[in-house]
């Protein structure tokens, strides 16, 4: 049936486009394109964008996300979180971060200390009442300062000499 995968092709666009997984298109046989193990290597953050692309794409009532930027460049993680706004908007999601940006995607936001919950509220009355909650945000951004001057060190070429990530099945 043509409107069912004009439909199909339509929602594909769109969980690649918020998942900033355009590069899915230029691959050798596009998005059929055989990837992991038996076909090719993607790095680690283009196989975090595309299962994030397939998780949009499922349109689920409830989606689970386990530090779901975690191996983004900047530029590409604001992208991403900026179409991801909308797909949140319609869908109740519970996302596990270590960014303070993705934390700041959440409406309500739970603290956990030693696996319990200790506090929830928004991003902003955290801050304002919490101390531990500052403490982790506080703690979160300097990791992440850290992790962009060590990228910003390989970039310059201070060291390529990196392991080659493993591969896994990602179709």
């Amino acid at each position: 049936d043509p409107a069912v995968a004009a439909e199909a092709e339509r929602v594909l666009d769109e969980a690649l486009r918020v998942a900033q997984a355009g590069f899915a298109y230029d691959l050798p046989d596009g998005v059929d394109t055989k990837v992991g193990e038996e076909g090719m290597s993607l790095s680690g953050g283009q196989r975090q964008r595309l299962a994030l692309a397939r998780a949009v794409a499922a349109k689920p009532a409830v989606l689970v996300l386990d530090d779901p930027l975690s191996a983004l460049d900047v530029a590409t993680e604001a992208r991403v979180e900026a179409e991801l706004r909308t797909v949140l908007a319609s869908t109740t999601a519970l996302i596990v971060a270590h960014r303070p940006s993705t934390v700041m995607l959440a409406d309500r936001v739970a603290l956990l200390e030693d696996g319990r919950i200790t506090a929830v509220g928004t991003h902003s009355e955290l801050l304002r009442e919490s101390e531990h909650y500052r403490f982790v945000i506080s703690s979160l951004e300097d990791e992440e300062r850290r992790a962009q001057a060590e990228a910003s060190d390989l970039i310059d070429g201070e060291d390529l000499a990196r392991p080659a990530e493993p591969k896994e099945a990602i179709r």
